[in-house]
């Protein structure tokens, strides 16, 4: 969309394009699982000049630069405008423009002893959430609540989050209501998500009384 010039290749195709392109490249971008990083790397790509950049968001290895993109990726792709909102999360360099010169997003550096804490974060908010609310709306969809009222919902529930994190949280837990919590728990009795329930309970009010 910028109209950086690059190329390409995958594993599905002849490795000996792949020597003739490196041998050619100023940057390298491993987009594969973190897993095969440290083992394509050794095969393919040490000692060669290029900067290799992977996007791993909990591990960092030797050799490469990593810079994850702090965001969601669903089945379409986003336009131009919201990707150059993406924010980068630098290891191993001090500089985007450096690692993946022409793109205009922000970043942070953290150190590569902070990657798998940082990548717990965004899996707290962002996996885990996504999760949650999903149960909420096949919940509400088995009790015909229709799901544009959900989102209302949701986005307040967001905006108040985003805005002042520390008074966003209403509901049973922030009155410390027994009663309620335990008539949710007794309609979450035979579900996997009343275990899910009960870690919220004993991570932000484990005063709870469990008799």
């Amino acid at each position: 969309m910028l109209n950086i010039s690059f190329d390409s290749w995958d594993r599905s195709q002849d490795p000996h394009a792949l020597a003739r392109k490196v041998s050619g490249a100023t940057h390298i971008l491993l987009a594969i699982s973190d897993s095969a990083l440290p083992g394509f790397y050794r095969q393919h790509l040490a000692g060669h000049e290029a900067q290799v950049i992977q996007f791993s968001g909990a591990h960092h290895f030797e050799g490469m630069v990593s810079a994850h993109p702090l965001m969601t990726f669903g089945p379409e792709l986003y336009d131009l405008e919201f990707y150059k909102k993406i924010h980068f999360t630098l290891t191993g360099a001090h500089s985007l423009g450096t690692v993946l010169p022409g793109l205009p997003n922000s970043f942070s550096e953290i150190a590569a002893s902070q990657k798998a804490l940082y990548h717990a974060h965004c899996v707290l908010g962002g996996n885990f959430v996504t999760l949650l609310i999903a149960k909420m709306l096949a919940g509400f969809a088995e009790m015909k609540i229709p799901s544009e009222a959900a989102q209302v919902y949701l986005e307040k529930v967001l905006a108040n989050t985003l805005a002042e994190p520390s008074k966003a949280l209403t509901g049973p837990l922030a009155r410390k209501d027994v009663e309620t919590v335990s008539a949710n728990l007794q309609a979450l009795e035979n579900d996997p998500y009343s275990e899910i329930y009960k870690a919220f309970l004993k991570t932000y009010w484990p005063e709870y009384p469990r008799k």
